[in-house]
Formats: structure tokens, C-alpha cells, sequence
């Protein structure tokens, strides 16, 4: 590892620390999202001990981690390769539980989301690192997609708002251009979509579905 990456991981390391995610001690406090869908995850039985994915004796298998064949239970950090980016994730008896974030090489929070005995619940939101606005918003029941999901470009207006029932589309579904112009428009009910569903530009409709 080159100094610039150590550099970035410790800067990373300290601030996860002030949010009680690192290898600080555990307060058994129950972790949560601001705004999530009520969900409430138990992290008190999960020491702060930070690993590495690479670390000799971690392995990954079938979803679950373990270290030297138990399943593991602490934080474990890795570098996604190609992308520079930094993640975290709360492990509970090997399964993902609890919070996970992930940053850019700037140390600036990139993603975070929840985990509860390996499923996705609440939110997952992702940020633009220039501006630091909201980059996505997406909302999870027992890893299905539920609710609202929206997308938005750097400057903050909406690039899509899409809803979702049982990790289907069901109810409006809405996209904008960079420039603003609505370019999708449709609602689905029971599967069946109903409206503007895509375009090729902005004035082509020749190939418009209507219904």
C-alpha cells in the first residue's frame, strides 16, 4: 500500500471513528440512517476491529465471511479496485449487518447504506464528491426495492423518481434530461405500463408507446 493510500485510509479511519463505525469502542447504540424506513439494526454484539479484505485467513464464501473458518464478526475494509474507492462494512457473525459506507479517495462519504442479517433494508443513498448534493436515493425492504427511488444529477435536480412495490415498478414513473425535459412518463399497475415510456430525442415520437 503507497503512502497516499495509507494517508487517505487513516483520514477515513478517524472520521468513521466520530460516527461509530471504525475500531472504536462499541457503545451498543443500535445504528440507524437518518430517514430510513424505521429500521432500527442491533450492532451491539459487533466488535470495532477493522480487517482487511485481503487479510490472511478472511474468506468469503456463499455470502458469509469468515476468519481462520469461523464466521467473522467486526468491520471489514476494502479498496474496490478500479473505482478508488473505500468501503467498510459492518459483519455480524459473518453475515453483512449494520451500517456499510463506502468513500472517494478524497475521504469524502461516497455511499452509505444498511445491512441487516445480509439483507438491505432502509435507505441507500449516494452522494456527487464535487458538490457533496445527493447522487441517488434508494429504498430497500429485506433487499427488494420499495417505495421511491430517484436518481439526481450534480447540480441537485432529478434525473429520474421511480416507485417501486416488491422490487417491481408499480405507480408514476418520471425522468428528466440534464436540460429539465421530461423524457419518460408512465405509470405501471399490475405490471401493465401505461403512458410515455422512451424516446430517442427530445421531438422524436414515432416510436412512442402509448396506451
Amino acid at each position: 500500500m503507497d503512502n497516499y493510500s495509507s494517508d487517505i485510509i487513516k483520514t477515513i479511519l478517524v472520521m468513521l471513528c466520530c460516527m461509530g463505525v471504525s475500531a472504536c469502542t462499541n457503545t451498543g447504540e443500535e445504528e440507524t440512517l437518518s430517514g430510513e424506513l424505521n429500521y432500527k439494526i442491533d450492532t451491539s454484539g459487533i466488535p470495532r476491529d477493522t480487517i482487511d479484505f485481503n487479510a490472511p485467513g478472511l474468506t468469503y464464501n456463499n455470502g458469509y465471511f469468515y476468519l481462520s473458518g469461523e464466521k467473522f464478526s467486526g468491520i471489514v475494509h476494502k479498496i474496490q479496485i478500479g473505482f478508488n474507492i473505500v468501503t467498510y462494512s459492518s459483519i455480524y457473525q459473518g453475515m453483512l449487518h449494520g451500517p456499510y459506507r463506502s468513500y472517494y479517495p478524497s475521504g469524502k462519504l461516497f455511499e452509505s447504506r444498511m445491512y441487516r442479517n445480509n439483507l438491505s433494508v432502509g435507505k441507500q443513498l449516494g452522494y456527487w464528491e464535487e458538490t457533496g448534493n445527493l447522487k441517488f436515493e434508494y429504498n430497500y425492504y429485506n433487499d427488494k426495492k420499495e417505495g421511491e427511488q430517484r436518481s439526481l444529477y450534480a447540480d441537485g435536480t432529478l434525473a429520474y423518481r421511480y416507485h417501486y412495490k416488491d422490487d417491481k415498478q408499480e405507480g408514476p414513473q418520471q425522468a428528466w434530461r440534464e436540460n429539465g425535459s421530461l423524457y419518460r412518463n408512465f405509470e405501471v399497475h399490475n405490471g401493465t405500463r401505461y403512458g410515455l415510456q422512451k424516446t430517442t430525442t427530445c421531438y422524436a415520437l414515432e416510436n412512442e408507446k402509448i396506451k
